[in-house]
């Protein structure tokens, strides 16, 4: 089925589930292709066991994954946004974080909440969102011969235990990596003002931090955000065959867009990216 074919049912069911039932909940994400990348998506989430505000980032996700499905005509597959901690208490990872390992397939570049409410269908109670997305493509194919590996110290650290990554590319490369926290603020932790020169040769395991780093007292403790007793966040390990200049925006808002936007930039066959969660806790 072609896209426009496909548009036009799902349409036509929205309008008729308007004209026949006013109360009707969308348990599918309804999409309005607004033409240059833009979509308009309604979203809906069951606030069953969970809080509002988590319903709501299920169906903000939801709403990214059927724009991004659409725009690139690929299933998203990535990973569940809620993981249980090891005290079974959910966590939530931002739905933009899940995604960013999908540049490949579409990304989102900009978002916009139109509106939100909670509404009742016969025994369930639903938050129900309007947002309003640009999606974006990376160009090109995979290079499969540009393989990265790379692992953390430890998947699950106490507050205070300090982070420590091993990075080994297959070819020459140039290394950036990034930190993504919950909150979607984002610091560039390599390279930095101790090491400066991002490049990795192929096979030579490179190391965050090394004998040199720590010799200069340079270290990755971990601390959770105010208020949090448990939370989630990723490493982005972005390796390029070309060197690359960086730089976050200032302003943590819109600093995850701005990596964003920057990644979709590189052709997918210069560059490989790895994403890495772990966990924090009290």
């Amino acid at each position: 089925m072609n896209k426009k074919k496909s548009f036009y049912i799902v349409f036509f069911i929205y309008i008729i589930s308007i004209i026949f039932c006013e109360n009707s909940i969308p348990l599918q994400p309804i999409l309005i292709e607004l033409g240059d990348g833009w979509f308009e998506v309604t979203s809906s989430a069951i606030i069953e066991n969970i809080t509002p505000e988590q319903a709501r980032d299920i169906a903000i996700e939801k709403a990214y994954k059927a724009a991004i499905e659409y725009f690139s005509g690929v299933e998203v597959s990535g990973r569940t946004s809620y993981i249980q901690a090891e005290n079974k208490c959910v966590i939530h990872i931002d739905h933009l974080s899940k995604l960013t390992n999908q540049i490949s397939q579409g990304i989102i570049l900009e978002k916009e909440i139109l509106k939100e409410k909670i509404e009742t269908f016969g025994n369930s109670i639903y938050k129900i969102i309007t947002v309003k997305l640009k999606v974006g493509k990376q160009s090109g194919e995979k290079d499969q011969n540009f393989i990265v590996q790379a692992e953390l110290n430890k998947e699950y650290f106490k507050e205070g235990e300090c982070l420590q990554l091993s990075v080994t590319p297959s070819i020459d490369c140039y290394l950036t990596i990034i930190n993504i926290m919950s909150d979607e603020n984002v610091a560039t932790i390599f390279p930095n003002e101790f090491r400066k020169d991002n490049f990795v040769k192929a096979k030579q395991k490179f190391l965050l931090p090394n004998e040199v780093d720590k010799i200069n007292k340079v270290s990755y403790e971990l601390a959770l955000l105010s208020e949090k007793e448990e939370d989630t966040e990723i490493i982005k390990i972005i390796a390029t065959k070309k060197p690359v200049n960086f730089q976050l925006n200032a302003d943590y808002k819109t600093a995850f867009e701005s990596l964003q936007n920057w990644l979709i930039t590189i052709p997918r066959n210069e560059m490989e990216e790895i994403d890495l969660q772990y966990y924090i806790y009290k």
